[in-house]
């Protein structure tokens, strides 16, 4: 337990004030710096991006001046309160106010206070006219002495620099799945990606503000849904079935000029919304599209008569996709005597497509093979 002395509870001293003056200071001096060599080198971009954080942080560290400066002057009326009993606490008891004590900075019932070398809990009247005294005892270890307020640099408990501290790892983790997510934004393709997109701003967006939430708490529940993201990810790349389940599949909606109105009707596309995304393609009939295709992320996939060129691949991953193989008439032993011919396999091609009537496909780096390759030589090697 901590007693505040009457030394304590009537000095004007702010750790935080203190530190935020010395940094305002400091960041005051560098924005007349910066100022001065943005004025000089309007040329160069790299003054005037300093110019611009160190205008911002100079505004926001004089807001928590002023936050600062209100909060201290209710703390102070609060605890010029609790000073005003001591001293008639001191007066009463007839003990120098350097020996009287309180367990809290604000008048309370129930609270402690030491006198010498006996202790009381005081109770209030209702209106906190007045006051009682009754003798009382601790339970537990000597308490410890608040007699004055030294500066330190212990300022993490302060609301602004906590909710700054969850606002940059709410940006971190944006940041970090978006890079592994090998996007350059969050723009969603499928169900996963529109889901990581609400979720991750309302775990952000939500607990920042909460108090209760603490800053390991925050991070931990970031990790957590990283990992379901990430994990659905995985299982959308290894298995068909998830794959279906999680991200579905691309619809065919028309097929030589002739409308798959059940497909349509299943995705809830009704004729209106199929109309207009066939004019945001500057296509006037139907009957003009050879081929069109809702894809997951509900953009339609559109092939003209007369374009050859398939839009979408027929092998991704090491993978055939077998709804695109049923789009254009073939089976899976076409797509591996195609595949035979450039001396490749199923599994060793990262992307094929069709274009201009010609199969192309892109194989792994050999590198990624070699290890594999070691070993089956090996073995030749040992059958010998």
């Amino acid at each position: 337990m901590n007693l505040y002395s009457y030394h304590y509870l009537t000095q004007n001293f702010s750790n935080l004030g203190l530190w935020l003056s010395i940094v305002t200071a400091a960041f005051v001096v560098a924005f007349i710096i910066l100022g001065i060599l943005y004025l000089r080198n309007r040329t160069n971009l790299k003054y005037r991006d300093f110019f611009v954080v160190l205008s911002f942080l100079a505004i926001l560290f004089a807001s928590l001046q002023v936050s600062n400066f209100m909060s201290m002057q209710s703390s102070s009326s609060q605890s010029g309160q609790t000073a005003t009993v001591l001293k008639n606490i001191s007066k009463q008891k007839n003990v120098p106010l350097s020996q009287v004590y309180s367990n809290s900075t604000t008048l309370q019932n129930g609270m402690t206070i030491k006198a010498g070398k006996q202790y009381y809990q005081v109770t209030f009247n209702n209106d906190q006219s007045g006051y009682s005294l009754t003798p009382t005892n601790l339970v537990y270890n000597q308490p410890t002495y608040v007699k004055a307020n030294r500066f330190n640099f212990n300022f993490l408990n302060n609301v602004y620099v906590e909710l700054a501290l969850k606002l940059l790892i709410g940006f971190i983790m944006l940041v970090i799945q978006i890079n592994l997510s090998g996007k350059g934004n969050l723009m969603p393709s499928n169900a996963i990606d529109q889901l990581q997109n609400y979720v991750l701003g309302g775990i952000i967006g939500g607990m920042i503000y909460n108090d209760a939430i603490t800053i390991l708490q925050f991070f931990i529940v970031l990790l957590i849904w990283s990992l379901i993201i990430f994990g659905s990810k995985l299982l959308v790349r290894q298995s068909d079935f998830f794959k279906r389940m999680l991200t579905g599949n691309p619809q065919k909606i028309i097929s030589n000029g002739n409308i798959i109105v059940d497909n349509a009707l299943k995705n809830g596309m009704s004729g209106s919304d199929l109309a207009f995304k066939l004019r945001l393609e500057n296509i006037g009939s139907f009957q003009d599209v050879k081929s069109a295709v809702l894809e997951q992320n509900g953009q339609m996939t559109i092939t003209s008569y007369g374009d050859e060129s398939i839009k979408y691949p027929l092998i991704t991953d090491g993978k055939v996709d077998e709804s695109v193989l049923k789009r254009i008439d073939k089976d899976d032993q076409w797509v591996e005597d195609q595949v035979n011919k450039q001396n490749l396999t199923v599994e060793q091609v990262y992307l094929g497509q069709l274009i201009g009537g010609k199969f192309v496909l892109v194989p792994y780096p050999q590198h990624k093979h070699r290890f594999g390759d070691s070993i089956f030589k090996l073995r030749k090697s040992a059958n010998k």
